[in-house]
């Protein structure tokens, strides 16, 4: 009976789609049926009792996330190739402004979310009442050498087999300014290949609209599993936490707000254009997997310039990182300082701020590397690592409103970008 209901959903939101019901209308309505799903479902004790249903709830929810993730390598390939190569009729010196630009801008925002989550958290006395349960092995350490030359493109295939975005991003930037400089020297030699990666990307970007269509049915199978596996039981266990979580998260975004429209872009026209992508983001908990939404919203929505818009969501999606590597840390030191009696200063909390900034460099964006980020705060601070078996339980729930905290970041930072290198 359940797992016809859900069949049943499902075929409306197709049908919605074929009498071409607007896809906002389409996407929100599914966010709300799914929760609403997956709440009944926990009411009528359906959480484990039909394996039918998780099966249809894995096969739609992952299928939906893999083709997201499909796009990555080659979206990415090509489109920084692409944009490095259209910048062959202008000064060179505007790709350098840009990228030094778009890195430095998003490891401040970075480091000043780091300083808000740690406000916060002092300020609502998280971890007030609570102590140590369990424990877990501290994460092997990586020098930064170790950091650097995992970045670095030793072997493509294998970084793109891997999905090490930023591996690729460099190794595809390097192909992009070779073909600059063949262009210059070679224009006959240059052209076949510029063609082919005019082409090829433009077929990724028709591959990625595709992908996104299916939206609607990956929303509603990932926020009814969200809901059928978490219920409400895990969110009360941590409510402080969590509030303190999303109350810092909103902070960081009032702040992107106010920078995007110091950079003279309507707020709400922003918003308007962007909204899909948060929306991907807070469902998949991927800022990988949202990267195809992000470069759309940015290029073809709020009609960034090409490189910007291409450019920023790649390496956005490897440093930085406003929640998983600013906010997330800085709120679990914090709870971890208040479990240990000790005391929190303003020079603990700005320290922690400049420390996430660095250790934001080469954090992944798929679910979960929050704890990488954290890990390396923590072992920089010589904290135990014990308090993450504390927030375990409620981190999936965190973890949507993190990952589209750090992809807003990321077309924060393009827009500040494009407006201020043109």
């Amino acid at each position: 009976m359940i797992t016809t209901i859900f069949l049943l959903i499902s075929i409306l939101l197709a049908l919605a789609q074929f009498y071409k019901i607007s896809f906002n209308i389409r996407a929100v309505a599914s966010l709300v049926i799914g929760v609403a799903f997956g709440i009944i479902l926990r009411l009528l004790n359906q959480n484990s009792g039909d394996d039918t249903l998780h099966s249809l709830l894995n096969l739609v929810s992952d299928t939906y996330i893999s083709l997201l993730k499909m796009l990555i390598i080659p979206l990415v390939l090509t489109a920084i190739i692409h944009a490095i190569v259209n910048l062959r009729h202008h000064q060179g010196s505007y790709l350098i402004k840009m990228v030094t630009k778009a890195v430095v801008i998003i490891l401040l925002l970075t480091g000043i979310s780091a300083v808000i989550g740690g406000m916060v958290g002092s300020w609502m006395h998280i971890g007030f009442g609570m102590s140590f349960s369990g424990a877990l092995n501290t994460p092997e350490a990586h020098s930064l050498v170790d950091t650097i030359t995992g970045m670095l493109p030793s072997n493509p295939v294998t970084a793109m087999a891997d999905n090490n975005v930023i591996a690729v991003v460099i190794f595809a930037a390097l192909i992009g300014f070779a073909t600059l400089k063949l262009h210059q020297q070679e224009k006959e030699i240059a052209a076949p290949f510029i063609s082919f990666i005019h082409s090829a990307f433009f077929v990724a970007k028709k591959l990625a609209n595709m992908i996104i269509a299916l939206t609607p049915y990956g929303v509603f199978a990932l926020m009814t599993q969200m809901t059928l596996d978490h219920g409400l039981t895990t969110l009360m266990q941590m409510i402080n936490f969590i509030a303190a979580m999303y109350i810092a998260m909103l902070i960081v975004i009032v702040m992107h707000t106010i920078l995007i429209t110091l950079s003279g872009v309507n707020p709400i026209h922003y918003y308007k254009n962007v909204w899909r992508a948060l929306l991907v983001a807070f469902t998949t908990r991927s800022s990988f997997g949202t990267l195809p939404v992000t470069m759309d919203a940015l290029g073809n929505r709020l009609k960034l310039s090409e490189s910007v818009s291409n450019f920023t969501p790649s390496i956005g999606a490897t440093i930085g990182m406003n929640a998983c590597a600013g906010i997330y840390p800085a709120m679990l030191v914090v709870m971890t300082l208040t479990i240990m009696g000790e005391p929190i200063t303003w020079q603990i909390i700005l320290l922690v701020g400049a420390i996430n900034m660095i250790a934001s460099l080469g954090v992944s964006g798929i679910p979960g590397t929050a704890f990488i980020a954290a890990g390396v705060t923590f072992a920089t601070l010589g904290l135990p690592f014990n308090i993450i078996a504390l927030v375990q339980g409620v981190d999936p729930i965190i973890d949507m409103g993190r990952t589209a905290t750090n992809v807003n970041g990321v077309m924060t930072t393009a827009v500040i970008t494009d407006r201020t290198t043109r």
